[in-house]
């Protein structure tokens, strides 16, 4: 393992040398996601010593749990590049699909993970995996040690929280927020409870008068309010369609349909008549199918409220939360594989998949990551807003090029009155090319000085739903990478880190930083 910086490792390892089984590294990056690999590999390409800390068995987060496109259909090709585009790239040749494509790359999750870890090791990134934080070790603004559970210390100059959910930067005492703000916090006409979407009329109650699964209890919260709930999550699996490669879809354990007495009323409606109306199904090699919860769904694969404690959640909590989505997804396949209440064609569609037999062995063939798509979000030096993604759009600061729509899938959903129930909280804008300052990924000097946060980034809820893709993760990952080794070659925080050497760097690794003209 290379080490670089012996004179201030050698004083960095005296003064902590009391701390029991501490391991000493120049960056440690807690995250296996692609945003934390990105983070190791970028920072390991420039010289330091680096371990990569996953919470789970694998690496790559979701572009290893069923996350199997980068998302360029809804992205300018031109501002993506460095780490990013070399893992897309390859990852869609390996997989047989077009690495030139305009459109989506899309690849296979355990061809994703297979390259995930050759990067690492070309680099020699050490992983160690199930290290869950029990919590840190300040000296003043910095973090001195990190421990997981099981008595592990990790020490090192710089930290990076690649995590989706930021239990880095909570456990360091960094602020951040959950939910989502209210219009009137950054004057952002998208903000807040939004009710883009039309009442549906089907009763949100059962014979009894109690409210069906999936609805909230309360009143429609008032438009543009804040909310405690941050967007919503679901399980992104596969299902094949190639009986030599598929693993029946069984009733599960538990399965109860009053789970999906909503869609009942939109089948009786006319509403609903396909499954594409219901998930999300993009074709992928080998005749297997990406499966995501559909955006304009009434129903679909999200669990509206569910999504509310896990950032805050325990380890423990979260995987009961998590079994929740997966209890769900599950249940919902049967329901429309089997119950006869599903129009007949729709049944016969479902009845020809199954879940991948050649993916996720040893987790029963479903992904090992749910799919979070906001937890926390840091307030940093500076919070990215509605403003700096539509409007004010150019920084003298910027460390990477930001392009994708802003897209939020219902967030929760509430009965009107006995006849109607109305979904809430979806965004679908296409935007424009924006630039992302290097303070959206620092926390405020005084918090801390050595850690960097390019997955919980700081941003607003709406700004959040635009850069909350992981090929932008994995740039702001890269960068973090460069950032963290700058400030230790300059013995400095890293907030004050030359930016504009840092810029020069990055374009140098292939990452554009000039708005083109479109």
């Amino acid at each position: 393992m290379k080490k670089i910086y012996p004179a201030l490792v050698l004083s960095l390892l005296m003064a902590v040398s009391l701390i029991r089984g501490a391991e000493h590294y120049d960056v440690v990056v807690y995250g296996g996601t692609p945003g934390g690999i990105a983070s190791a590999v970028s920072a390991a390409r420039e010289g330091a010593s680096v371990i990569l800390l996953e919470q789970t068995n694998h690496v790559g987060g979701l572009s290893t749990s069923g996350l199997n496109r980068d998302e360029g259909n809804h992205m300018i090709r031109w501002t993506l590049g460095g780490i990013s585009e070399r893992f897309t790239r390859e990852a869609a040749r390996r997989s047989g699909t077009d690495p030139d494509t305009e459109r989506a790359r899309i690849w296979v999750s355990r061809i994703a993970e297979e390259l995930f870890l050759e990067m690492l090791e070309e680099q020699d990134i050490p992983v160690a995996y199930e290290q869950l934080i029990e919590g840190v070790e300040m000296d003043g603004p910095k973090i001195k040690v990190l421990k997981t559970r099981g008595g592990d210390g990790y020490l090192a100059k710089i930290f990076i929280d690649a995590t989706y959910e930021g239990d880095l930067l909570a456990a360091a005492g960094v602020s951040y927020t959950v939910g989502r703000e209210s219009r009137d916090t950054y004057n952002e006409s998208m903000a807040g409870v939004r009710y883009m979407d039309e009442k549906i009329k089907v009763s949100p109650y059962d014979a009894n008068g109690k409210l069906l699964p999936g609805i909230m209890p309360g009143r429609p919260p008032k438009e543009f309010s804040a909310s405690p709930v941050p967007l919503s999550y679901n399980v992104r699996l596969n299902l094949s369609l190639d009986p030599a490669n598929q693993a029946s879809i069984e009733k599960p354990e538990g399965y109860e349909p009053r789970q999906y007495e909503l869609l009942v009323g939109s089948f009786q409606s006319g509403e609903i008549k396909e499954i594409n109306q219901i998930l999300a199904l993009y074709p992928m090699p080998d005749d297997k199918r990406e499966c995501n919860n559909r955006q304009f769904s009434i129903v679909s694969l999200s669990m509206p409220g569910e999504q509310t404690p896990w950032a805050e959640s325990s380890f423990e909590e979260r995987e009961v939360i998590h079994k929740k989505y997966r209890d769900y997804t599950h249940g919902l396949l049967w329901f429309l594989k089997t119950d006869p209440r599903v129009p007949a064609g729709m049944r016969e569609d479902m009845a020809q998949y199954g879940f991948c037999k050649d993916e996720w062995q040893d987790n029963d063939h479903w992904p090992w990551y749910l799919y979070i798509r906001a937890a926390r979000r840091m307030q940093g030096e500076y919070i990215l807003t509605q403003a700096d993604v539509i409007t004010s759009t150019d920084k003298k600061n910027v460390i990477h090029i930001g392009s994708h729509y802003i897209d939020a899938h219902h967030v929760t959903r509430y009965a009107v009155d006995q006849d109607h129930y109305i979904n809430e909280g979806r965004i679908w804008q296409e935007g424009v090319p924006f630039d992302i300052p290097y303070g959206v990924i620092t926390p405020k000097s005084e918090e801390c000085e050595n850690l960097l946060v390019p997955v919980c980034a700081s941003t607003s809820a709406v700004a959040q739903c635009t850069i909350r893709l992981e090929p932008t993760w994995m740039h702001l990952g890269e960068v973090s990478g460069i950032a963290a080794t700058m400030s230790i070659k300059n013995q400095s925080s890293v907030q004050d880190i030359d930016v504009a050497e840092l810029q020069e760097r990055i374009k140098a690794v292939g990452i554009p930083l000039k708005q083109l003209s479109l």
